[in-house]
């Protein structure tokens, strides 16, 4: 509600401030003050948005031309435009304010007359043409047209859509593919998350105080020492130097044999017994030399990433095969799908997916995480009844590892569709609404229903034609024009 009434008060400062901009207006607006027309044409990139007083014959009248780049929706403040009205021709090459040109013009004929508008810039020329009307004179003009404003139109007018974050876009059939809702899990990538387990008693020492769970660790890093210390059994460094007598006496006893056995004095039986003695007590001396020092035997972290769990606390007694903590490279991860079985016929036609994680209002596509289908569950899951679709991607750090999401699973079933994007829907009350564009400056809301969704986009139903335009960013502020407009006209005078 606080942001409402915050969008609310912005939108009315920015109409009075557009009020107030086309009221100073030009010198030919001041000569000819008759009844305000307006002409909205299209061309596939930009749009013509001309505000001009009744024309009548003979006297001068001041158009002004708000051009609209569609792609951005911003103004186009270069370029020349020029004007035509039957034979009469006048251009403007430079803007009152970015995207607006102001073109005079004072018709010799009476009569319905074509009118061409053309933006010129560099070799390429944009061309629009509207059919007018020209007066016998002003009071003519008064007469004929009908000056009752709409109340269900809402103005709002270009400055205010060009500094906004605002967006209008043509309604079009296009493909749309079958989307089938579920609910799933990301999960870690099988070998990209190894545990870190004791390989010997021990009483287990951190080797940083800063090791705590989502420290970022690397590939062979210090993590713990087992200390042997104070153990009467399965001491590892009793062990360790118990190991490294056991092969400096292999070795020497073989040094020893090896001479005798050259001279036949040791059988080829005795000698072979000492060898592979030593081959076994020198293998199991350099497995525990490459990890216990003084202190205890080291462990080390199996790959780069960060301390997914901890398992343990410093000063605690594990024994061989306890699992000390968890590391995970959060690179790749595993998305799960569970999908209900009424969906099974429907299973194998899945291709690609949109989704969003629980603790987030983004939604995420498979092209963008460089993602792909791994596989579809061929059975029902254990305990839950589901069947699970897998995909991988590639975590671009905003991805958090056994997070809940949920899913847009599409297939390859695709029909042609009104499709528009989920930012240009407003609820309210439980039912759904759209702003279609009535001219340039001009809007109306539209109540409309609603079909599938892949999470960005969905399908309208009913409500809306093919070529409509509507408004796809910014329906927010149009709704909090249309409440200020219902404000008391004291509070806003000019």
């Amino acid at each position: 509600m606080y942001k409402l009434a915050i969008a609310m008060i912005c939108a009315l400062a920015l109409s009075c401030d557009g009020k107030n901009r086309f009221s100073e207006g030009t010198e030919e607006n001041d000569m000819h003050s008759g009844t305000m027309l307006n002409s909205t044409l299209f061309t596939d990139s930009t749009e013509f948005f001309t505000e001009y007083p009744a024309l009548a014959k003979g006297e001068t009248a001041g158009l002004m031309i708000h051009i609209t780049r569609l792609s951005s929706y911003k103004p186009c403040s270069d370029g020349e435009v020029s004007l035509e009205l039957g034979n009469l021709k006048a251009s403007a090459s430079a803007t009152k304010e970015p995207g607006i040109f102001s073109v005079s013009i004072q018709p010799r004929e009476q009569g319905k007359q074509l009118m061409r508008i053309s933006l010129i810039r560099g070799n390429r020329t944009e061309q629009v043409t509207d059919s007018v009307m020209v007066f016998q004179s002003d009071t003519d003009a008064h007469e004929s047209l009908d000056e009752q404003s709409d109340p269900s139109v809402i103005t709002y007018s270009k400055e205010q859509a060009w500094s906004a974050d605002f967006m209008v876009q043509k309604v079009i059939s296009q493909p749309f593919s079958s989307v089938i809702p579920a609910s799933g899990e990301m999960l870690p990538v099988p070998g990209e998350k190894q545990h870190v387990v004791a390989r010997s008693n021990g009483i287990v020492l951190f080797a940083s105080k800063n090791l705590i769970q989502g420290s970022r660790v690397t590939k062979g890093q210090l993590l713990f020492t087992l200390s042997g210390q104070d153990l009467a059994s399965n001491n590892i460094t009793v062990q360790y130097a118990e190991a490294r007598n056991r092969f400096q006496q292999s070795k020497s006893e073989l040094e020893r044999h090896s001479r005798l056995h050259a001279e036949k004095i040791v059988s080829d039986k005795q000698f072979y017994e000492t060898l592979a003695r030593y081959k076994t007590d020198s293998a199991f001396y350099d497995a525990l030399s490459s990890s216990v020092t003084s202190r205890g035997l080291e462990i080390y972290a199996p790959l780069s990433g960060y301390l997914h769990e901890l398992n343990i606390a410093e000063g605690q007694f594990v024994e061989t095969g306890d699992q000390l903590a968890t590391v995970s490279d959060n690179k790749v991860m595993l998305l799960r799908a569970d999908v209900p079985q009424q969906y099974f016929r429907q299973l194998n036609l899945i291709t690609t997916a949109h989704f969003r994680p629980t603790y987030s209002s983004r939604i995420y596509t498979m092209e963008e995480l460089q993602g792909r289908l791994l596989a579809r569950g061929a059975s029902v899951a254990e305990n839950n009844h589901y069947m699970p679709v897998y995909f991988e991607v590639r975590n671009d750090g905003s991805l958090l590892e056994g997070a809940f999401a949920e899913f847009y699973l599409m297939t390859r079933n695709s029909e042609p569709a009104l499709i528009l994007p989920l930012t240009a829907v407003i609820e309210e009350q439980g039912s759904a609404y759209v702003y279609v564009q009535l001219h340039g400056a001009g809007f109306a809301k539209r109540s409309v229903t609603l079909g599938e969704s892949d999470g960005m986009n969905t399908v309208i139903t009913s409500g809306l034609l093919a070529g409509e335009r509507v408004v796809t960013r910014g329906a927010m502020l149009l709704k909090a024009a249309s409440m200020s407009s219902a404000m008391p006209a004291h509070a806003h005078e000019h």
